[in-house]
């Protein structure tokens, strides 16, 4: 790396510029840089900063002008010596410089109190990496803190403590951004987008405040690439906006959207949602709203031992008979084409007059296993909850739920009922021969209502049958008591199709010994399961009490 250029050697390469190539415009800043407390920017000798005029330095505020114009530092090492705490009266202005193939060394130093209206740090970060630094008592308005994106780029051992996020992004209008396009606009708090980069043990304790619409996460609004080690703590409180016919809004404390991986992420932040008087269609989680897909399905799994410890509500002002599109998870609440391995939701989830809630993920595509949900489940005119998954197509493995669930009906619907399960609502054929095995629920199940038709299981409410695939339950054990006004039972309430002929379901080697209650005679196998079209039953056993309701 080149040291400072003096003034009058800048002089001789500008007439030299002119008169053979032509005015430059453009030169790499760390050519021409003065200011910093020492260091010349090399990996043996980082440039060292200690106060915050030399951190205005790395944003790209210059000392000198040197008639050149600057776009990013490349190549180029810097430390922190001291603490650096800014004028929180004096908000950030528009970062000039970016940083490609940098690194920043916080040394386990702080940046404290910035303050900021639209201004992230940096105007972009491109293969580089920042680690061991601390940023607290920041307050930033529809801006998030590093860069507006991230591109192959590395975050590891930093802090975001202390601090106050907001957002109120009701149009395009409201905040324009180049890392913004399409029709749902992302936003973060350590930035909006991350392209193919690594966060690595990375602790956020903030309070993060939504109105809007857009995809939000209190670190990254879309990510793409691998978080592991990751903990996110505080609040998140959301006001929902609308979008005709689109999804308005997905909010995870964690993450908005994903894709790639996630390992040992823990989020402990409250998540608080309230839902307008319209049908808007959202999704919400502890650590990754929606969008998880394995580009390579030999890859390994996309959720390894995440765990969601908040509280999750969604308070919703809409009481129509057909249910609002929100969708709510401990993991992830969209459609995932993904697995899971090792999760776990210990956070109580609340809603009302919602389309779905789940312990784990709403609606998958692909291998759930060793998961587990202790946190209790409370529902009211909510169409399906579920331990678990609400949607499994294709396997669930070694699952339990030991949380209570409960879903009640206060009114009738359009789409009657409201279903309460401990593993899974539906075992789709959609696309595999679908599979719940070794699977156990200890949780009280409980649904009712005002119409008689909703069902509680324990294990799982519907099991699908196509032409093409059936589906099997095996090895699956129920213990809980199971409340239900239509079909109550022990493993599976309704099996089959009346219309395919040429396959049958599988439930095998089940046993049931909760107390099922809202027995109303008819069942096939009761405390096995209600309805039967096209189902073989082997080996399975009800021990369980069976009482009317």
């Amino acid at each position: 790396m080149k040291k400072s250029i003096k003034a009058g050697l800048v002089f001789m390469t500008l007439v030299m510029g002119i008169l053979f190539f032509g005015h430059r415009t453009e030169a790499l800043a760390a050519d021409v840089i003065e200011g910093f407390h020492g260091g010349t920017g090399t990996k043996a000798d980082p440039y060292q900063i200690a106060t915050v005029e030399e951190f205005e330095i790395l944003r790209g505020n210059l000392k000198v002008d040197d008639g050149y114009e600057h776009t990013d530092y490349r190549e180029t090492y810097f430390v922190l010596v001291k603490d650096i705490n800014y004028d929180s009266t004096k908000p950030l202005t528009k970062p000039k410089l970016g940083l490609t193939n940098c690194k920043i060394n916080g040394n386990g130093h702080s940046v404290n109190n910035i303050s900021s209206t639209g201004n992230p740090l940096f105007n972009r970060v491109n293969g580089t990496e920042i680690k061991n630094i601390s940023f607290r008592h920041c307050k930033l308005k529809n801006t998030p803190l590093i860069a507006k994106e991230v591109f192959d780029a590395k975050l590891s051992n930093v802090d975001f403590l202390n601090s106050k996020i907001s957002y109120t992004i009701k149009s395009k209008k409201d905040y324009a951004a180049s890392s913004n396009y399409g029709s749902e606009l992302r936003y973060g708090g350590l930035t909006n987008w991350a392209y193919t980069s690594k966060f690595e043990n990375i602790t956020a304790n903030t309070t993060m405040t939504i109105d809007g619409i857009g995809v939000y996460g209190m670190l990254c609004g879309h990510f793409q690439g691998d978080a592991k080690n990751c903990l996110t703590q505080g609040k998140v409180n959301v006001s929902v906006g609308y979008k005709k016919g689109e999804r308005s809004m997905c909010v995870g404390a964690m993450f908005g959207c994903t894709d790639g991986g996630a390992k040992n992420l823990v989020n402990k932040a409250s998540v608080t949602v309230l839902a307008p008087n319209k049908d808007a269609f959202y999704t919400v989680a502890g650590i990754s709203g929606s969008g998880s897909y394995l580009e390579n399905q030999k890859n390994t799994d996309k959720y390894y031992a995440c765990q969601n410890q908040g509280k999750i509500t969604v308070k919703s002002k809409w009481h129509k008979d057909e249910r609002q599109s929100g969708y709510v998870a401990g993991i992830e609440a969209g459609y995932a084409i993904c697995n899971f391995d090792k999760c776990q939701n210990s956070g109580k989830l609340v809603a009302n007059d919602i389309y779905s809630v789940a312990g784990i993920t709403n609606d998958l595509t692909g291998i759930i296993k060793n998961c587990k949900n202790t946190g209790t489940i409370e529902a009211i005119d909510t169409r399906n909850t579920a331990g678990i998954a609400n949607v499994v197509n294709k396997k669930a493995v070694n699952c339990k739920n030991t949380g209570k669930i409960k879903n009640i009906e206060t009114f009738v619907h359009d789409y009657s009922g409201c279903a309460a399960a401990g593993i899974a609502n539906t075992l789709s054929c959609e696309s595999y021969r679908s599979i719940i095995l070794n699977c156990t629920n200890s949780g009280e199940i409980k649904s009712g209502g005002k119409d008689g038709l909703s069902s509680a299981v324990g294990i799982v409410n519907i099991m699908e049958q196509s032409k093409k695939f059936y589906s099997t339950v095996k090895n699956c054990k129920n213990t809980g008591t199971i409340t239900g006004d239509w079909w109550a039972s022990g493993i599976v309430s309704l099996s089959g199709n009346w219309q395919v002929k040429n396959n049958k379901n599988v439930i095998a080697s089940c046993k049931n010994t909760g107390t099922i209650i809202g027995i109303k005679g008819g069942e096939n196998k009761p405390g096995i399961l209600g309805y039967n079209q096209n189902t073989k039953i082997t080996n399975c056993v009800n021990k369980g009490a069976l009482k009317k309701r």
